[in-house]
Formats: structure tokens, C-alpha cells, sequence
């Protein structure tokens, strides 16, 4: 008999919980209201996931910070409903290191970037 393995669920169970009616919502360019919902509910699906967010308090937490100790990711959310998102690794490269390492690593960053925007290509 061979194994059956179930892929692991795409979005986070947590993920149930949280309020998403404002992708159900017109205009594509949100009210102050609905602006401050769609935050909240970008917010609330990040953390959902496990992740830890900072939300700096702000009643439309329109500038999220995600952190965990190796990456930074800030995103900016717009009432267009897209977003800004810059990605931080947590450590400098380190000072010791010929041109080769130094420059073969961002080559390799940047080639994880051109991968991560290929596969958001593909979600969208």
C-alpha cells in the first residue's frame, strides 16, 4: 500500500477567525474607514500566521513592522489596496571577506529576491 500525504494547508488555520469581509467591499479605493478595516485585517492575518507584528499603536495601522530576530520586513499599506514591502536581513555581512565572497553573496541575495518576485508574479 503506498503513502498518501496531505499537503499542509495553504493559508494558516487562524486564518478562519479573522474578518476578511472588506475584500467583498467597493471601491477599489478605500474610504478612510474602510482603509482603517483593511489594516486591521492585514494585521491580524500576519499575526494569524504566527508572525510577530508591530503596528505601532496607530488606529489605522497603515505601516506594519514584522520581525523575527534574522528578518525585518516593513510594509507600507495604501487605500489602492497594494503595498510597499521592503525585506531586512538582521545582520550586516560580515567585515572580513575577499570581493569574490562579498560580491557572490549579494549575487545569491539577489537572485532569492528575483525568486520571490517570480512566485508573487504567479500568486497575483
Amino acid at each position: 500500500m503506498t503513502d498518501i500525504h496531505v499537503p499542509p494547508p495553504i493559508l494558516p488555520q487562524g486564518w478562519d477567525e479573522i474578518d476578511t469581509s472588506i475584500d467583498d467591499e467597493a471601491p477599489t479605493a478605500l474610504d478612510d474607514e474602510q482603509f482603517r478595516r483593511y489594516c486591521l485585517t492585514i494585521r491580524d492575518l500576519l499575526r494569524a500566521a504566527g508572525l510577530r507584528v508591530r503596528d505601532y499603536d496607530r488606529r489605522t495601522p497603515d505601516i506594519l513592522n514584522v520581525n523575527d530576530g534574522d528578518l525585518d520586513m516593513q510594509i507600507q499599506l495604501d487605500r489602492y489596496r497594494t503595498a510597499d514591502v521592503e525585506i531586512h536581513l538582521g545582520e550586516a555581512l560580515p567585515e572580513t571577506g575577499t570581493c569574490v565572497r562579498t560580491a557572490s553573496r549579494m549575487v545569491r541575495l539577489f537572485e532569492l529576491a528575483r525568486a520571490f518576485d517570480q512566485a508573487r508574479e504567479r500568486l497575483t
